[in-house]
């Protein structure tokens, strides 16, 4: 499991360009204080990083839903132009926010996506 403190270090030690990926997903969540931990990292880049990435010896997968995914490592996905609609910094890192992982959710429409949303409102009541 990766707890925050994991999240944020293994993401800055790969020492990426902030303007050209962002945490999303579980990750993401867990970063925003919604959930605890998470087994993985999603991460969405922009073209020129995934070009980047390409041409420094990584291949990628295509998906079922015709996502490209680059497996970095155990722990770490980057997915190409993966959806977000804003971004926001936390602890120097960008991260999407709350209100994208809930419209990236709805689109993957999966049943722990919706237990996702339900839980990422929850929290947003409680903060109220």
């Amino acid at each position: 499991m990766l707890y925050k403190e994991d999240i944020i270090t293994i993401v800055k030690d790969m020492n990426l360009p902030a303007n050209d990926y962002w945490i999303s997903s579980g990750a993401a969540l867990v970063i925003h204080g919604v959930k605890e931990f998470t087994k993985d990292i999603d991460l969405g880049c922009t073209e020129k990083l995934w070009d980047y990435l390409l041409q420094n010896g990584y291949s990628y997968r295509v998906e079922k839903d015709n996502s490209n995914i680059i497996s970095i490592n155990d722990n770490v996905e980057i997915i190409k132009n993966w959806f977000v609609d804003e971004k926001e910094f936390i602890e120097e890192l960008p991260i999407a926010s709350l209100e994208s992982i809930k419209n990236q959710k709805y689109k993957l429409g999966r049943e722990k996506d919706f237990k996702d949303i339900e839980t990422i409102d929850e929290f947003i009541i409680s903060r109220r």
